[in-house]
């Protein structure tokens, strides 16, 4: 569901009252969001999170089931091994990808010898890149040319990066493949130094349209990335969530797309080793049981606190599970009301910060390496482990600030 703002005191942010946000027609929901998926019977609690908006307003941006109460459902896919049994932790003592990805192709155009020099201080040794593309041709194919035959001769990768989640609609599928044509010609024309790839970030869940029928939009996810692969005329990098190959119809999804993908990147976006390692173990073991290489992606852009308000099941309260056709919605409302048995209550508990530093190491790549220093023997105890991806490179970095502080 898309974010959004009302006019409710900051204290109603940290539990507080909801009064001073009450709709115009007493009854109406506060807030609605969709909770797919979920199990009434099930859930111990539900988690909302907001953060501060204009004024003192509040922004409310999801709602999280959160399910410990009812045994796990069985895996869609028995051939997966369970995530949950451990795995020995081994030695890294095989080369593995350190990938970053770049969206702002001016970084590579004005001087592609800076932007290598820049990588290689960084350890990396893939760039994942956007690729300007005019009328259905490369745009800048000199500076292209110029940066691959530069990376290569410097021991690092690169590879296209597209995604728009648009890319799931008939239209933006189009697109999309009228841009895969266009990488597809480009390296018919530079066969001796074409692009080492072409990778898809497409993110259905972020459409409003997602919450209404999940499933089917994780098929037609899976149906473009292998109309994107076919188009292109060779297997794609495919990046995913953590938490695909858990949720109802991941797994098919991703059986669907197998065939078609060189790789999976998984964006675990933790901080903290322990959490890192328990958000990458589902893909990781999904790719082993597929024999499909895993990269696991860590986030360093800057991201904003969030609060994260508890609320638990009672008999009356101000969050009510509802059912609306085929959508199961969550509705925040200004007074409390009695649960029931089709529509259960759930009553305020407390608040607490989400902070984006869990999240993102916030442009701090020393902090980045000591936790993957830490992490990683875990993280290869998979077989499908091939290294990870940096979620934001940065530019002209001082050596003496990435690697010689761990």
């Amino acid at each position: 569901m898309p974010s959004t703002a009302l006019p409710i005191a900051l204290s109603a942010l940290l539990g507080m009252s909801l009064a001073a946000g009450a709709p115009a027609h007493a009854g109406e929901p506060v807030w609605t969001s969709a909770l797919p998926n979920a199990r009434p019977a099930c859930l111990s609690a539900i988690h909302v999170y907001v953060r501060p908006g204009s004024g003192e307003a509040v922004e409310y941006l999801r709602a999280e089931a959160i399910e410990d109460g009812c045994p796990s459902p069985a895996p869609a896919d028995s051939s997966t091994p369970d995530p949950a049994l451990p795995r020995e932790a081994r030695p890294v003592d095989r080369d593995l990808q350190r990938g970053a990805w770049v969206w702002r192709s001016e970084f590579w155009q004005q001087d592609p010898e800076a932007f290598i020099a820049s990588a290689l201080t960084q350890g990396l040794d893939h760039v994942f890149i956007s690729v300007p593309i005019v009328e259905g041709e490369v745009e800048a194919a000199p500076a292209l040319e110029r940066l691959i035959a530069t990376a290569h001769a410097r021991g690092i990768r690169v590879s296209a990066v597209e995604g728009d989640p648009e890319m799931v609609t008939a239209a933006g599928l189009q697109f999309a493949q009228n841009r895969a044509l266009a990488l597809r010609q480009y390296n018919l024309d530079h066969a001796e130094m074409p692009l080492d790839g072409l990778q898809y970030d497409i993110e259905p869940y972020l459409l409003p349209d997602y919450a209404l029928a999940p499933e089917e939009m994780l098929e037609q996810w899976a149906q473009s990335v292998i109309a994107l692969g076919e188009t292109y005329g060779a297997n794609v990098d495919i990046v995913i969530p953590f938490w695909l190959p858990l949720v109802p119809g991941g797994p098919e999804a991703l059986a669907a797309v197998r065939e078609r993908a060189a790789r999976l990147t998984v964006m675990a976006y933790r901080t903290a080793p322990a959490s890192i390692l328990t958000a990458a173990q589902p893909a990781l073991a999904w790719g082993e049981a597929h024999d499909l290489p895993v990269v696991i992606a860590l986030e360093t852009g800057p991201l904003e606190d969030e609060y994260l308000q508890v609320y638990r099941p009672a008999p009356s309260g101000q969050l009510q599970i509802s059912r609306s056709g085929p959508v199961q919605e969550v509705h925040l409302l200004a007074d409390a009301v009695s649960g029931t048995i089709a529509e259960p209550a759930f009553r305020y508990s407390h608040t607490v910060t989400a902070p984006a530093s869990r999240v993102s190491f916030g442009g701090d790549l020393p902090a980045l390496y000591r936790a993957l220093d830490e992490v990683e023997p875990g993280l290869n105890g998979y077989d499908s482990y091939a290294g990870v991806a940096i979620h934001g490179l940065v530019q002209l970095a001082d050596p003496a600030l990435i690697r010689n502080e761990r």
